[in-house]
């Protein structure tokens, strides 16, 4: 006998689309955490690293360490004795973290419940597949059909730079996620006004890990429109993490506004917007799919501008994209687009309400339904496609290989330098700092007239000079900048360690 009422085929179909997505973002999230490096190398890993080490201990500033024959700290250069990732401030005798703190209390968070060795690990994929989850609900909210707003999941998953941003400890995964978290909760708020607390709240969330993501503010108030209700619950709800951010700032640079960039506003400049506006355009056409940008344009035809979805989503991803146009760093690699990463979803939400907009004018005998099946099967296998096509190209699966030196380099300075060695590192010297406690000479600020008399100070209370430098730096430090009888005491792959000679005695009389 027949069943008289046969499941529906939709909802088949959405429970099976809900399942292979379920099993796509297990293998996403293992594909991430199995390729990820949560080395502090850098300045950007060091820098986050080094920072929420200091906030699970309680702690805001670090120690600057300085070998005490050179003098007090107060008549030393102390840039010259401190490691990427720190800047000093007058009136602080303390090293303050140069980097946002919303990264750093996630991983100090992620350090004491898991431990360290798994905190970057967890915070980065946590956030790399939350900010997924949400780029697929936000674009539900939007009325984006489920085949469509999955494929744009796909597209930010498989976009090289959120890749590049979601193996390593950088912030701007992470910045990414609370936007999209704080877009969604503003679009929520307007059935349901508690939603309103959670924007605030995210909204804050955002700020904390990125300054910058501010901007996205005219996109939550165009949500959220003039209704003083939502607008004070969502000041409620982040009040909290501007209180703390105002504290935070205060106590390490002096002012509730000020932060760790010193010369930030010198690094925007109106001569960088024409290059920069094209590198971004460029590599936006070949990083994610370029029709994707055709069907954001197309969207706001035809009064879009008038569509309080299109309006939300101009107001993100434009503050940004202006913004940065005219940022130094912006346009010197291809990476650069990560400086935008926070408003790329806005890009993609877009392109999928730009499919909608062509499906809703068409003509054609074929269903809206293929149409939308073959666009958003054809985006994804286009995203992916490209994704694996630059994530080659550029070798970003080789990222772990390449930022284990740093942490090798620093277990072999323990085993081979003398216990009370003056280290001179530049590239290292995050690294350093983190992993061991050996005082660091930045060598890239001194002069040889400086280093010679460094020299001399050692030499005469007996603390050996030693170096950790990558090979491009050796020529610069070791000849030019910091002269004398050095040598080579070991090597890590491209990482060479090193010994200088005592100053000679005539010098120390």
């Amino acid at each position: 006998m027949s069943n008289a009422n046969p499941p529906d085929s939709s909802a088949r179909s959405s429970r099976a689309l809900g399942w292979c997505g379920l099993i796509a973002l297990v293998i996403y999230a293992v594909f991430l955490a199995w390729n990820f490096s949560a080395v502090a190398g850098g300045a950007d890993s060091s820098g986050y690293l080094n920072s929420a080490r200091l906030l699970a201990a309680g702690q805001l500033t670090a120690e600057l360490r300085t070998p005490p024959e050179f003098g007090p700290q107060t008549a030393l250069r102390r840039d010259q004795f401190q490691p990427q990732g720190f800047a000093p401030f007058d009136g602080n005798p303390r090293l303050s973290p140069t980097y946002a703190v919303g990264f750093p209390l996630h991983l100090a968070v992620a350090g004491k419940l898991l431990g360290w060795s798994q905190a970057a690990t967890a915070v980065g994929v946590v956030a790399a597949v939350a900010a997924l989850l949400l780029l697929y609900a936000t674009a539900r909210e939007l009325d984006v059909p489920p085949g469509l707003a999955a494929s744009g999941a796909v597209m930010l998953g498989a976009y090289p730079v959120f890749v590049f941003t979601s193996i390593q400890p950088l912030s701007d995964t992470l910045a990414t996620t609370w936007c999209l978290a704080a877009f969604l909760a503003a679009w929520r708020a307007r059935g349901h006004p508690a939603w309103a607390v959670a924007c605030g709240l995210a909204l804050a969330a955002a700020v904390l890990v990125r300054a910058t993501n501010l901007l996205l503010l005219p996109a939550l108030v165009v949500i959220v429109g003039l209704d003083l209700r939502r607008l004070g619950l969502a000041v409620i709800g982040g009040l909290p993490g501007a209180l703390w951010l105002g504290y935070y700032n205060h106590a390490l640079y002096g002012g509730a506004l000020r932060s760790g960039y010193i010369n930030l506003a010198e690094a925007f400049r109106w001569s960088y917007g024409a290059p920069t506006l094209l590198h971004f355009l460029q590599w936006l056409a070949v990083m994610l799919p370029t029709v994707l940008l055709v069907l954001a344009v197309f969207v706001f035809r035809r009064g879009g501008w008038r569509d309080r979805r299109r309006l939300a989503l101009a107001a993100w991803f434009l503050p940004f994209f202006i913004l940065y146009t005219f940022y130094e760093f912006s346009q010197q690699v291809w990476w650069g687009l990560r400086f935008i990463l926070p408003a790329t979803p806005a890009l993609i939400l877009a392109g999928l309400l730009g499919i909608e907009s062509l499906l809703a004018r068409r003509d054609g005998f074929v269903s809206a339904v293929r149409i939308r099946t073959f666009a958003a099967a054809g985006l994804a296998a286009w995203s992916l496609g490209l994704g694996w096509f630059w994530t080659q190209k550029y070798h970003l699966l080789l990222i772990k290989t390449y930022e284990q030196a740093y942490a090798d380099a620093a277990q072999a300075a323990v085993a081979l330098l003398p216990k009370e060695a003056l280290v001179l590192a530049s590239l290292h010297s995050g690294a350093l700092y983190y992993y061991t406690s050996f005082p660091v000479l930045r060598w890239e600020l001194v002069s040889p007239s400086e280093f010679a008399a460094f020299r001399v100070l050692a030499s005469a209370s007996g603390r050996p000079f030693c170096a950790v430098l990558f090979d491009v730096e050796e020529r610069e430090a070791l000849q030019e900048k910091c002269p004398g009888e050095w040598t080579q005491l070991g090597a890590v792959r491209n990482i060479s360690l090193w010994q200088l000679a005592p100053a000679p005695l005539a010098t120390l009389e």
